[in-house]
């Protein structure tokens, strides 16, 4: 049986050009890396997908960020934009 863990949630995003952006991220989870927190589940489509509702974040591997714990994102929720590239968590807070 698999267990539902509480992820935290992206509130927003504004890169318009990713396949799960459509009135808010519908990936299932994205995850956080490289060097600038990027969104590594960006896909650069015009063919919109995924589920209802929100995505969470499933993994950040930017463990110099102040909300990361164990690679896992503790803060409540989290903004993916532009920043050094086309989708980076706006959220990530140097420790």
């Amino acid at each position: 049986m698999a267990t539902m863990i509480s992820l935290p949630i992206v509130s927003s995003c504004s890169v318009e050009t990713c396949g799960f952006n459509h009135n808010g991220c519908h990936a299932g989870a994205i995850n956080v890396s490289g060097d600038h927190a990027h969104c590594s589940t960006f896909v650069d489509s015009d063919t919109k997908g995924g589920k209802e509702g929100p995505a969470g974040v499933g993994a950040c591997t930017r463990t110099d960020c102040t909300f990361n714990d164990e690679m896992l994102c503790t803060a409540a929720a989290i903004e993916v934009g532009a920043s050094f590239d086309t989708a980076d968590c706006l959220t990530f807070e140097a420790r």
